[in-house]
């Protein structure tokens, strides 16, 4: 076992020599062997250890640091894992068979071949400690980032894991939970889905070519700008699954822009371009379910349009045409639709609200950024159900529109003209 720590921090000191020792008692355990004690090294600091092929199974590693260490093909079955830290590290064919994953934190590391059967990886609730004061979080188990090429996750429970730009190529998740799961821009070529359990995961950008979804339930999936190339969806489950239904409609130069925007929005900006339809005569076209958050609509044309069930999050459609519109249960927060022209526009039940903005590490920054229609015209729109809160209504003009239902509370009005707008159970005033 010479060496097994490396050289420098590790190699002398007497924190090192001290896993060591609970390491080969661990294996005297494990054998059954006198003198054998069960490893437990909870929240130790284990980062840049090099235990390739250890077995490890059954030990008690809670919240323990693996950041930057190298353990291939280490055996972690049935271990405690809990919220254990693994950002960075090299684990491909690593065995977490029935291990205890609740709340761990696998950020960029490399996990090929990994074997996951069986393992729990739902949020686990953590205590930390925040401006001075022990709070608890619910945090989910994150393999953002990740390489899971062939990776297993058989009957594995994800539910609401964060597998979100990861490269999971040829994965195999028959049989497992993926409840509320992030697996937006991930590469899920050739992967195997068959019965999984994925109601209310959100697939977005995500590429599913030649991958098997037979009988997998995918009810109410978030599947805007899904790449479905020969994927096997027989027996699957799609009902109130959003997804674009007929991409081959767009025009190459609009599909070649959406692509490198989707590649933008899902690695945060590192890759990929944001995209720029400023001024472009997009009229007629079919963008609905697609993510186009943050994308730029300046002037453009889109007259007749079809965004329902589009995500347009803090998109800028200033001075945009959208007469006639198709926006049914489109997601507008923080979007920017100044002097935009909504006339006819149908947009039943969408939402145009605040925009929780986030910090750069992508935790809640508390503040919230308002949808902007000051002087924008949504004469004769319908608008049945849609909400406003909390948006800059001045000067906006919904003459003749229907707003039954709709929620207006917490806006500014300043001269906002409601002319002959039907207004049955419409909601005003403060917050």
């Amino acid at each position: 076992m010479a060496g097994i720590f490396g050289t420098g921090a590790w190699s002398m000191t007497d924190r090192a020599q001290e896993f060591l020792k609970k390491v080969r008692g661990h294996l005297q355990y494990l054998k059954l062997q006198p003198g054998g004690l069960r490893l437990q090294a909870k929240r130790a600091d284990l980062s840049g250890l090099r235990l390739k092929g250890f077995n490890l199974k059954m030990a008690v590693l809670t919240q323990a640091d693996f950041s930057g260490a190298e353990l291939d093909e280490v055996n972690f079955s049935m271990c405690d894992l809990f919220a254990a830290n693994f950002s960075g590290a090299c684990l491909n064919a690593a065995v977490f068979i029935r291990a205890d994953l609740r709340g761990a934190t696998f950020l960029k590391a490399n996990l090929r071949s990994a074997d996951f059967e069986e393992a729990d990886l739902r949020p686990g609730r953590i205590m930390a400690y925040r401006d001075g004061r022990e709070v608890e979080e619910n945090r989910a188990t994150s393999l953002k980032d990740a390489a899971l090429d062939g990776v297993r996750f058989k009957g594995a429970d994800l539910t609401e894991a964060d597998l979100s730009v990861a490269s999971v190529t040829r994965g195999d998740f028959s049989n497992a939970n993926l409840f509320a799961a992030n697996l937006s821009g991930a590469d899920l070529t050739d992967a195997n889905f068959t019965g999984a359990r994925m109601k209310q995961a959100v697939l977005s950008g995500a590429t599913l070519a030649r991958c098997c979804l037979r009988n997998a339930d995918l009810r109410d999936a978030v599947m805007r700008n899904v790449d479905l190339t020969g994927a096997d969806i027989t027996g699957a489950d799609l009902s109130g699954a959003i997804y674009l239904k007929a991409p081959g409609n767009l025009p190459q130069v609009v599909r070649d822009l959406l692509d490198a925007h989707i590649r933008w929005i899902n690695s945060g900006g590192r890759q990929g371009t944001r995209a720029d339809l400023s001024g472009m005569d997009l009229a007629g076209l079919d963008l609905s379910a697609c993510d186009l958050s943050g994308a730029l609509f300046r002037g453009t044309n889109l007259s007749g349009t079809n965004l329902a069930n589009a995500y347009l999050a803090l998109a800028d459609f200033s001075g945009a045409v959208l007469k006639g519109a198709r926006l049914d249960q489109a997601l507008l927060p923080g979007v920017n639709l100044s002097g935009a022209d909504l006339t006819g526009a149908l947009a039943i039940d969408a939402d145009f609200g605040m925009m929780d903005l986030r910090c750069p590490d992508g935790t809640p920054s508390g503040r919230r950024w308002p949808a902007n229609l000051t002087g924008a015209v949504l004469a004769r729109a319908d608008l049945r159900g849609s909400r406003f809160r909390g948006a800059r209504l001045t000067d906006a003009r919904f003459d003749q529109a229907n707003l039954t239902a709709a929620d207006l509370r917490g806006c500014d009005e300043t001269g906002c003209d409601l002319g002959r707008a039907v207004i049955t159970g419409l909601r005003r005033g403060p917050e």
